[in-house]
């Protein structure tokens, strides 16, 4: 299972596209699911309902990414990827989420503008295995 959180500024065009990421990987007959926070929140419950699906992606604020409250999530997640309109807080992602070794990309800015699903999975996927 791979794990992807979406972040923008309130998570309203992250929950979009994680949509539409979720759409691509179904089509490309990936198990995938998008989720809340507080689906992702507790480990025990998130493993025990998701274990076998190839791809969970969930959304967000890019506030969640702080070091005191990304605590609850850094174990189920796999890799992040932070929306244009908030790409001025990417140093400051790059930087909490780094000191626990996950990696976190700027999405692709034409892709996430057009919505292209398809693009940001295979996005989301090879930052997934960086690690």
């Amino acid at each position: 299972m791979k794990t992807v959180m979406i972040v923008c500024a309130g998570g309203a065009t992250s929950g979009l596209m994680g949509q539409y990421v979720v759409k691509s990987a179904k089509e490309q007959n990936l198990d995938a699911v998008l989720l809340f926070p507080e689906d992702v929140k507790f480990k025990d419950d998130f493993l025990k309902k998701n274990s076998t699906r190839d791809l969970v992606v969930f959304m967000g604020p890019v506030t969640a990414i702080t070091s005191a409250r990304f605590q609850d999530y850094e174990e189920q997640v796999d890799a992040v990827l932070v929306a244009p309109q908030v790409a001025y807080m990417f140093q400051e992602v790059e930087k909490v989420l780094s000191e626990i070794g996950i990696p976190c990309e700027k999405m692709d800015s034409l892709a996430f503008g057009r919505m292209e699903g398809q693009k940001i999975l295979a996005q989301a996927l090879a930052l997934s295995d960086k690690f």
